[in-house]
């Protein structure tokens, strides 16, 4: 248990839904969690309890991507950004497609404090 760590950053190619389900039930115990970063793709069944753990986070204010994100996994993270109660910015490097950027504009309408989204677009 670690309740002042601020910080989380994950390098690694494919992080799947078992191995996020306990990470998502880990970024939801620490309160002080302000950032996640992850570097490398996640799969789409991997978005929804990442998602989840999003929507529940108090302090989060910060999430970057930099691995590909296609429509299934997106549909799940635009209603976390919608919820989460402290995200101000979110950055998207590579691989986001088309379908998810309808997504995330949606998401961006509702977003109760986003204030700055860096998008790298495929089109």
């Amino acid at each position: 248990h670690a309740p002042a760590l601020q910080s989380i950053s994950f390098h690694c190619d494919g992080l799947e839904g078992d191995a996020m389900k306990l990470l998502g039930d880990g970024i939801r115990l620490v309160p002080a969690l302000q950032s996640i970063s992850f570097a490398g793709g996640l799969s789409a069944d991997a978005m929804p309890p990442l998602s989840e753990a999003i929507r529940f986070a108090p302090a989060l204010q910060s999430i970057s991507f930099s691995g590909d994100l296609f429509g299934a996994g997106m549909k799940f993270l635009s209603d976390a950004i919608r919820h989460a109660p402290a995200l101000q910015s979110i950055s998207f490097s590579e691989g986001l497609f088309e379908d998810c950027v309808e997504l995330l504009g949606e998401a961006i309408r509702h977003a109760p404090v986003l204030q700055s989204i860096s998008l790298a677009c495929q089109f």
